[in-house]
């Protein structure tokens, strides 16, 4: 595997951040990072994200939503993200508020197994009502189960759920037979 440097990652950052923002709308910046991940850095992340969406007027609901959300983000990114060889786990992650919501983007390497799964399960999720989501929510939740990456398989439900829409994706081919894949959940006002 190739190791992983900060450039690829800061690149794909750099162009999302200078885009035309979410589809043709205007937005806010509220929060972005690009660097490595572990407890201490997803701790600090959230903090900052819960005080931007306060200083950026948000509810105490949407704060909330937001923060559920982001927290299952760097929790997937935590489990499912791509390790180089120092040990690390490296992602690009932006708050944006615009004038339908807030919209949280994580992207991370994973390698080609990881993409498939991912690719599988957002389907899957994607496919779903709000009614769906909610009653397979609960009988994974009541199974009781736990993958072999240490989660319930909760993840994507969770966020599909608070996002009342679907989770868009994206995986880009990159060099070593990994992918970056970028996750976008919009959280409606």
């Amino acid at each position: 595997m190739p190791e992983l440097t900060r450039p690829p990652l800061l690149e794909a950052l750099q162009r999302k951040l200078h885009g035309a923002g979410v589809g043709d709308m205007e937005s806010d910046v509220v929060l972005s990072y690009t660097g490595s991940l572990d407890g201490a850095t997803s701790d600090a992340l959230l903090m900052l994200a819960e005080r931007g969406v306060w200083s950026a007027g948000g509810s105490r609901k949407e704060v909330r939503r937001i923060a559920n959300v982001l927290i299952e983000c760097l929790e997937n990114v935590l489990r499912h993200g791509w390790v180089d060889d120092r040990g690390e786990t490296h992602l690009f992650l932006t708050l944006e508020r615009t004038p339908l919501g807030y919209q949280i983007q994580a992207g991370n390497l994973v390698d080609f197994e990881m993409a498939a799964e991912l690719r599988s399960r957002l389907v899957e999720v994607n496919g779903m009502c709000h009614e769906e989501l909610r009653r397979r929510y609960v009988e994974v939740l009541c199974d009781g189960s736990i993958t072999p990456r240490g989660g319930a398989g909760l993840g994507l439900l969770s966020m599909a759920k608070k996002a009342q829409g679907p989770l868009d994706y994206q995986f880009d081919e990159r060099a070593g037979g990994l992918f970056l894949f970028t996750l976008a959940v919009m959280i409606k006002s």
